[in-house]
């Protein structure tokens, strides 16, 4: 019996085994390697699991219709994008942040890690991912590395972020009482808190190494002091605006930050790796000199982008001798400050976000029960329609388009290339984001994520605090998001600990942190950051940097728990 369980182990965890040995050792894109690992656990699914051929049929489709609402994110957060570009608004973008913050390694602290955190805080969804590595790009950075640093960056608020949606989300699964909620509340405060230390240190150390680690530790104590004492705070008062306003107070310090005479001199940082070459001075070009790279989402070729446009946008089709007014740093980030306008007055304004909230599309689904006792129970998949993420930023995409147009940055038919460029580069995400949820899809609607989580837990029970953090890990993973994650295994982890004598809060709040650092390694926004970010096709280089710190890191979470209960055991 024994050997039957270790080989439906074996057999569940070989289609994710596969899909990390084909992005992370072969290079293959997230688009090939999903198809091939959404064909591996149908099969399984169907010969190991006995799944009947319709279940996986129903599966496979509800993994589509969930995958929709990633593709509205993306095909959304390109738009944006493509009007920016249009607008040729990069360039200035570039010269405004090099002039107010003058250290280069602020620079991309305040994109990559702050400025992610407070749109984590307020949308989530993959949203700062998609908006922040193009921005990291127009400064200057490496592509692959602008991915890398806002994956790292924007992974501490996925918590109590998007106004604590994965928080709510475990504590309804888990009907936690409030003294317990609270205890889980602090304990998850502080393993995030860690989490956001180590992430303001790597940036520093992708930066310059141990002298980036020097010159960053100041700026990354007083952000990271301001991030996790906001949030600690918070966690006993008002967990819906937890991780908003620990971002939002982010914003407040780098801004404070940037007026020190420590970061008003230039770095000692000579050719940063995460700078493209002439780019690490963080000086802005002389407008006589050519434009920096700007990123091009889902170019042909990887890692290939285009140069900044050498013409400036017609005032009308009318003039066409005609030059738009020099771009400032403020118009320049219309579609930014749109996205928080946007996103503030929808999800902060109660009456109104119930308004929104209620057009709605619902998709039901059946039960599933596999030859193998596996059941899914019936579900149903809804997509809020005018809270959604994807419909925010494609508001905001629109508001763009019309203030550019009116400020003479937008000639009247640049609607055209707009939206071509935005089909052209979403087909390969969108396949790539279709077949990983399918995947997921098939492998929870046939038992194989339980298997693997339930085996695992087995096997560890001495020292199952350490791993706890690695399940929240791997919800995340097969999901793409905390939320998901959460309400996949929130309930497990609950009646483990439960079992095994362990403190709920503990385990819990190892699954919710663990989930929070698993966004670092999702296939799905790992994509979005290779799109706008100009380098699809290379996800596998982007995980094979991110999934040594995830696992590290997810290590120093557990441990903590680990040493608590010894010492109270």
């Amino acid at each position: 019996m024994e050997h039957a369980s270790i080989w439906l182990w074996a057999a569940s965890l070989a289609p994710l085994a596969l899909l990390l040995f084909l992005m992370i050792a072969r290079g293959w894109g997230a688009a090939e390697a999903g198809a091939l690992g959404w064909l591996v656990a149908s099969v399984t699914a169907l010969t190991v699991f006995h799944l009947r051929l319709d279940a996986v049929g129903l599966q496979t489709v509800k993994g589509v219709v969930e995958a929709v609402t990633i593709v509205y994110v993306i095909l959304s957060a390109i738009l944006i994008y493509e009007v920016a570009k249009e607008a040729d608004a990069f360039t200035p973008f570039q010269r405004g942040m090099t002039r107010m913050f003058v250290h280069p390694l602020l620079q991309v602290m305040a994109i990559g890690w702050v400025f992610a955190s407070f749109l984590q805080g307020i949308t989530g969804f993959g949203v700062p991912i998609a908006v922040c590595a193009p921005l990291l790009v127009g400064i200057g950075v490496r592509p692959l590395h602008a991915v890398v640093i806002a994956l790292v960056g924007h992974a501490w608020n996925n918590t109590f972020g998007t106004l604590s949606a994965a928080w709510i989300g475990m504590r309804q699964v888990t009907h936690l009482s409030p003294a317990d909620s609270a205890t889980t509340a602090i304990q998850t405060s502080l393993l995030l808190w860690m989490v956001n230390l180590v992430g303001g240190l790597t940036i520093c150390w992708l930066y310059g190494r141990l002298r980036g680690l020097r010159e960053g530790l100041p700026a990354v104590a007083v952000i990271s002091l301001a991030h996790g004492g906001v949030m600690l705070a918070l966690s006993q008062w008002d967990d819906t605006l937890n991780g908003f306003a620990a971002g939002l107070v982010g914003l407040v310090v780098v801004a404070g930050l940037a007026r020190l005479p420590l970061y008003r001199r230039p770095s000692r940082v000579v050719n940063s790796p995460v700078f493209e070459e002439g780019e690490s001075a963080g000086v802005a070009a002389p407008p006589a000199q050519a434009a920096p790279s700007t990123p091009e989402p889902g170019g042909a070729s990887p890692g290939a982008g285009v140069r900044g446009r050498a013409t400036v946008a017609m005032a009308s089709a009318g003039e066409p001798g005609a030059r738009a007014p020099a771009m400032s740093l403020n118009t320049a980030f219309i579609p930014y400050s749109t996205l928080l306008a946007v996103t503030g007055v929808v999800l902060l304004i109660g009456p109104l976000k119930d308004v929104l909230s209620r057009p709605t599309v619902d998709v039901r689904f059946p039960a599933v029960t596999t030859g193998l006792g596996f059941t899914t129970p019936a579900s149903t998949s809804k997509l809020v329609l005018l809270t959604h993420a994807g419909t925010l930023l494609l508001v905001t995409a629109a508001i763009s388009y019309v203030l550019y147009r009116r400020k003479g940055h937008l000639r009247d038919a640049a609607w055209r290339p707009i939206l071509s460029g935005t089909v052209e580069k979403a087909i390969g995400p969108t396949i790539a984001v279709v077949t990983l949820v399918a995947m997921a899809s098939v492998m929870q609607g046939s038992g194989q994520a339980d298997v693997l989580a339930t085996k695992v837990a087995a096997w560890t029970s001495g020292i199952y605090l350490l791993l706890a953090p690695y399940i929240g890990v791997f919800g995340t993973f097969i999901t793409g998001s905390n939320l998901s994650g959460n309400l996949l295994f929130g309930a497990f982890q609950q009646t483990t600990a439960q079992a095994g004598g362990l403190s709920t809060a503990n385990v819990l709040s190892a699954q919710t942190t663990g989930g929070a650092l698993g966004t670092m390694i999702s296939p799905s926004k790992i994509l979005l950051g290779t799109t706008t970010a100009g380098i699809g096709g290379r996800e596998g280089q982007v995980l094979r940097r991110t999934l040594p710190l995830t696992l590290v890191t997810t290590a120093l979470v557990g441990l903590p728990l680990f040493l608590l209960a010894r010492t109270n055991g």
